[in-house]
C-alpha cells in the first residue's frame, strides 16, 4: 500500500511530465519578485507599495507560467538569452571578489599595450614582466 506522500509524488511527477520546469531565469524572476515584495512591505500603504506588489505578483505569475509551459524550445531560448546577459554582469563581479580575496597575496595590474589583467606575487621586488597575450615586456614593482 502506497502512503499519501508517495501517491502525491507520483501524481506530481505525472503532472510535470513534458513541462519545462525550473531554470535560472525562473529563479531570478522569483528572487526579484521576493525582493520587490519585501520593498513593498517597507513602503507601507502608498501608491509605490501598490505598484511594487503588482510587479511582484506579475513576476510570480510569469515564473509559474514558464515553469508549467510545454513549449520547451522557447523557454530554453529565453533562458539562454538571460544567461548571456547575466554573464556580462556576473563575470566582472566575480573577478572583483577574487581580486579582493587575494589582495594580500598578489599585486594586480594591466599590460600597457593590450590591457590584459596580470598579477604578480607580492614581495618579489622589481621584476621584468612578459605579457602572456601580446608578449610585451615591461618592468613592474611588486
Amino acid at each position: 500500500m502506497q502512503s499519501f506522500w508517495n501517491k502525491f509524488k507520483a501524481g506530481y511527477l505525472r503532472f510535470m511530465q513534458g513541462r519545462y520546469g525550473a531554470d535560472q531565469l525562473g529563479l531570478a524572476v522569483i528572487w526579484t519578485s521576493l525582493i520587490l515584495n519585501l520593498a513593498a512591505a517597507m513602503c507601507g500603504n502608498s501608491a509605490a507599495a501598490s505598484l511594487l506588489n503588482l510587479l511582484s505578483t506579475a513576476g510570480w505569475i510569469w515564473a509559474l507560467w514558464r515553469l508549467l509551459s510545454r513549449n520547451k524550445q522557447k523557454r530554453y531560448a529565453e533562458n539562454q538569452w538571460f544567461l548571456a546577459r547575466w554573464a556580462t554582469i556576473k563575470t566582472p563581479v566575480m573577478q572583483a571578489v577574487a581580486r579582493f580575496k587575494n589582495r594580500k597575496k598578489y599585486v594586480y595590474f594591466t599590460c600597457p599595450q593590450c590591457h590584459m589583467k596580470l598579477r604578480l606575487p607580492r614581495g618579489v621586488g622589481k621584476v621584468t614582466v612578459k605579457c602572456s597575450k601580446c608578449g610585451h615586456s615591461f618592468e613592474k614593482k611588486a
